[in-house]
């Protein structure tokens, strides 16, 4: 069932994708740059959890557009 998204909505979701794409983008540089094996793997799993949080709102802003929107 769709939902209909305002435009105060639309405006909370850039922020959230905008700020889970930021902090994928800087834990994967860390974990590039660290030396530490258990650092790295932290590192790593956090951007991937990032990463798909990301998509999760992606695919849910897709699923709930209007026809016109596509």
């Amino acid at each position: 069932m769709k939902k209909e998204i305002t435009t105060k909505d639309l405006m909370a979701l850039n922020e959230l994708m905008t700020f889970e794409n930021w902090i994928a983008t800087k834990m994967q540089f860390c974990a590039e740059n660290v030396n530490t094996k258990s650092l790295k793997t932290m590192f790593t799993e956090m951007a991937q959890a990032h990463c798909m949080n990301h998509q999760k709102l992606l695919e849910y802003l897709k699923q709930n557009s209007t026809e016109g929107c596509k």
